[in-house]
């Protein structure tokens, strides 16, 4: 592709992204189900989403998709194609990462596809970790079949320094802790974390789709301590982690089996 070219077309997909920060939840996080989510049997036309959790883009025509706790838009470079839809509940694959999103309205059929795989939109360096297929008919068309990548968002409101105040039911002692109660700084945009597990240094990333949250990669350093069990399990907590909440300036760490850990927002 000749330089020109390039700039147009990049010029092109940062469209598509212009004003999609996340507006903040007006609800607090607190399905287990990482796709259920309760929604008409009939989808129908919705105002301009929020909260939004995933994105994606395509070429061959541009196009982006945003999919959010209340609806899915869908962006061209043609503004008259533009629209946003509320979905029916989601699909999920009972043997793959898969999930299916559908929506319509009198005019508009649309299904959504994805998949985690790694994915290339073949236009710059970045890797994504999502394939997504789209089939689109509008009245009497043809239908459109597109295909492109996406990622999952981690939610904004975890970014930010969380110190430990609860660890599997039992209430943290600042003073067992000469270097300071234990931390974590969450990094959304890079989708990794941070701080101080009590003496040694921990860090990891994190993996995130609709209503879950994932620490892997978990990584400490290894200097032995008075509190060093206490480490141990609060990187146990962390690697068990599936889903969270946030309350009242609280980061609250659960699975299945109940709370593993409870965080409080450093002002």
């Amino acid at each position: 592709m000749s330089k020109p070219k390039s700039i147009i077309a990049i010029f092109a997909l940062s469209i598509l992204f212009v004003n999609c920060k996340p507006k903040p939840a007006e609800k607090e996080v607190s399905s287990v189900d990482s796709v259920a989510v309760k929604k008409p049997e009939v989808a129908t036309i919705s105002e301009a989403p929020s909260n939004v959790f995933f994105k994606a883009v395509g070429t061959e025509p541009f196009w982006g998709i945003e999919i959010s706790d209340d609806s899915i838009k869908f962006t061209t470079l043609e503004e008259k194609d533009n629209f946003s839809l509320s979905y029916e509940k989601p699909q999920k694959a009972m043997d793959a990462n898969v999930v299916m999103y559908r929506a319509k309205s009198d005019n508009i059929n649309l299904e959504i596809t994805i998949q985690q795989e790694k994915c290339s939109d073949g236009m710059s360096d970045k890797v994504f970790d999502y394939s997504v297929k789209v089939s689109l008919k509008r009245g009497e068309q043809k239908e459109l079949l597109l295909s492109g990548c996406g990622n999952y968002i981690i939610d904004y409101r975890l970014h930010d320094i969380w110190a430990l105040e609860e660890l599997e039911g039992k209430k943290i002692n600042p003073e067992d802790f000469k270097k300071g109660v234990p931390n974590l700084e969450i990094f959304a945009e890079e989708a990794r974390f941070s701080g101080m597990a009590g003496c040694n240094r921990i860090g990891g990333k994190l993996f995130s789709e609709k209503d879950l949250l994932r620490f892997t990669d978990v990584f400490t350093t290894e200097m032995m301590c008075d509190n060093y069990e206490t480490e141990k399990t609060l990187v146990k907590a962390l690697q068990s982690t599936t889903r969270y909440e946030l309350k009242e300036n609280k980061l609250y760490l659960l699975n299945p089996d109940g709370t593993k850990a409870i965080f409080k927002k450093v002002d």
